[in-house]
């Protein structure tokens, strides 16, 4: 496992900027967070790879900010936009490829829609075919907003997609209503990559230690299904109150990681 920080945590800050922070605070792993299009050009996305190279951190994924777009690029009825939206994204795959990250989160479609999970599965598995022609793969979220919102979701998807990527993510497992550990078990071997936060009843955003969550436990769970991935601190820029809480939250999170 790598211990690392998203560069989502510090919005809106310029994400070379975001990127500056995580490096010199010594992360080991980063997720970067595309915020606008330009982002997407080489020249951009050489200088992300010089900042991470520099600071001696990996950049294990990426996450592009047209995820909330996801549902109209690639699970409605009208095929060109599915074809298109394929090229879009094939500039975050290039992308993640300059930047050595294996993984590109993905949303997917909007949980009111009545398209079947056989078809979404389909319509998912071209997608995802062509990242892995570029050496990436897409590593499925669980969204409360999305088709991927509970368990069910990802049981059958295992089952139609054995091959399939995940991404699970603790604040939004419990925003769903389900706990860790039955999101975990849905997942299984196929759980690539988490996104990490702490909660309590009240908020179930926090940086880790401001609340309940065992996270040494729920890190021995998802190892003994065989994750051995990037365990990245995925926060709201709300939810802590100064960049050192940040640095601290990673602190913790790195000594519980290389105690796995």
């Amino acid at each position: 496992m790598l211990a690392g920080i998203s560069t989502a945590c510090l919005y809106p800050q310029p994400t070379e900027e975001a990127l500056k922070y995580v490096t010199g605070i010594g992360v080991q792993a980063a997720e970067i967070f595309f915020n606008a299009p330009s982002e997407l050009k080489d020249a951009f996305t050489r200088q992300l790879r010089r900042i991470a190279d520099d600071g001696g951190t990996k950049i294990v994924s990426v996450h592009p900010f047209t995820s909330g777009l996801e549902p109209l690029l690639f699970f409605s009825e009208y095929k060109r936009r599915y074809y298109d939206g394929i090229e879009l994204y094939k500039q975050y795959f290039h992308a993640a490829n300059m930047l050595g990250a294996k993984f590109l989160i993905f949303h997917g479609n909007r949980r009111e829609s009545s398209l079947s999970y056989e078809n979404y599965f389909d319509l998912y598995g071209e997608v995802d075919y062509q990242a892995k022609k570029m050496g990436i793969r897409l590593a499925q979220e669980n969204v409360p907003r999305c088709t991927s919102c509970c368990p069910e979701f990802f049981r059958r998807m295992r089952d139609y997609l054995p091959d399939s990527c995940f991404t699970l993510d603790i604040k939004q497992a419990l925003r769903a209503g389900f706990s860790l550990e039955e999101m975990a078990a849905s997942m299984g071997r196929n759980i690539v990559h988490l996104h990490i936060s702490d909660h309590t009843e009240q908020c179930d955003c926090l940086p880790i230690g401001k609340g309940t969550l065992e996270l040494g436990k729920f890190l021995r769970q998802v190892k003994e299904l065989g994750f051995d991935g990037g365990v990245l601190l995925e926060l709201y820029n709300h939810s802590y109150e100064n960049q050192c809480e940040l640095a601290d939250s990673y602190e913790t999170l790195l000594k519980t990681v290389e105690n796995m």
